[in-house]
């Protein structure tokens, strides 16, 4: 598939707290995706390119799944209760085929 200047895609990147839905799934064009490096994009949020919404978004959901976690985990471990912590996180469809995956240590 060739990608010119203005052809759009999708961009995923690591959800922040505090996030909003616009800061971690852009429909972007290559010139768009120049504009946020410029304005302080980093590799740090691990930016994600897909062709395909729905790919795109799962991954979203995924990412976003993943930071609320870890946050009440941390909550949970700043409380003092450590039993049953997971350590991985794994979301299957409804046939068990695993769509997301990440370490949450």
């Amino acid at each position: 598939m060739r990608f010119g200047p203005t052809d759009k895609f999708w961009v995923v990147l690591d959800p922040t707290p505090g996030y909003e839905h616009g800061e971690y799934l852009l429909r972007v064009s290559l010139s768009d995706l120049a504009f946020l490096f410029e304005g302080g994009l980093t590799m740090a949020r691990n930016p994600t390119l897909f062709t395909d919404e729905k790919e795109a978004k799962l991954e979203a959901f995924g990412r976003l799944t993943k930071m609320r976690l870890k946050q009440a985990i941390t909550h949970q471990v700043a409380e003092g209760r450590v039993d049953g912590i997971p350590e991985r996180l794994e979301i299957l469809d409804g046939e068990g085929k695993l769509l997301f995956e990440a370490d949450l240590g």
